[in-house]
């Protein structure tokens, strides 16, 4: 393939940046387009670094991109795909050799990714140097819960500050990259609850308590105290991104409720 060249993603607007990332999403497992202000929401929340972010040309045209979001020696991988036009030329892999090589010349020491299972992408990334570290598990539920104990036998969660609730989750809980506090915080209006004993607690965003920001557990109990919890605070149905194999995945497990898909967190030290 001739003419083909990569680039800092520095200059691009954002009209541009939404039209690249709704093309080389296009046939994606589920619906990944954006409107520009969630294009603009989806930068500010996962802190894009589009100086250190790379789109790649072929002759002239963006055919590809990876957003590198940067979290002081950090990094994360915020999207990277090619046009399907372009897919199965070498593209990706050559994409995500020079991201890498950015991030080593920004002084960055760990990058972090989550992948679908499915996603042929996750031996591509194996393939320049990602290891896998586990599963995260992706959740979209119906309002229900199985089991002996019925909603209303469990008492709603106290509503705690914000700097309590990340106090005692960071003695407990491991958060993906989605999970970790600097991030969660950059969402509008949240609001947390943890049960009585301080063993569970739940994030919310605003009045979208249907989307969980966070939700976790360090006992069976606790973890029934907070998907009750959500349950009544939800409409019909709610979701819940990014949980790790905890006590939470064990007790929805136990009460009839699967992911809807599962994806690898994946990690390269730099050298």
């Amino acid at each position: 393939m001739e003419n083909i060249r990569v680039a800092s993603l520095e200059q691009i607007n954002l009209n541009e940046m939404t039209e690249i990332w709704n093309r080389c999403w296009r046939g994606y497992y589920y619906d990944m387009s954006y409107a520009p202000g969630h294009m603009k929401g989806w930068l500010d929340l996962s802190q894009v670094s589009l100086q250190h972010s790379t789109a790649i040309y072929v002759e002239d045209r963006i055919v590809g991109f990876a957003l590198l979001s940067v979290d002081g020696t950090d990094g994360w991988i915020a999207g990277a795909c090619i046009d399907p036009k372009y897919r199965r030329k070498g593209l990706f892999t050559a994409l995500m050799r020079i991201e890498l090589d950015v991030a080593r010349r920004a002084g960055l020491k760990r990058i972090y990714l989550e992948v679908l299972e499915q996603n042929h992408a996750l031996k591509i990334y194996e393939s320049v140097g990602f290891v896998r570290m586990r599963q995260l598990n992706i959740y979209r539920l119906q309002n229900r819960i199985q089991g002996p104990n019925k909603i209303n036998e469990i008492r709603p969660l106290e509503s705690v500050s914000i700097e309590i609730y990340f106090d005692k989750r960071r003695m407990l809980f491991n958060p993906a990259w989605q999970r970790r506090d600097n991030y969660l915080k950059r969402h509008i209006n949240i609001f947390a609850v943890m049960n009585s004993t301080g063993s569970a607690g739940a994030l919310f965003a605003g009045n979208k308590t249907d989307l969980v920001l966070d939700a976790w557990s360090a006992t069976r109990a606790g973890a029934e105290e907070v998907v009750c919890d959500i349950v009544l605070r939800s409409g019909n149905s709610w979701s819940l991104t990014n949980q790790p194999d905890d006590q939470m995945v064990a007790f929805l497990k136990d009460r009839g409720m699967n992911p809807s898909a599962k994806q690898v967190e994946m990690c390269i030290e730099l050298a």
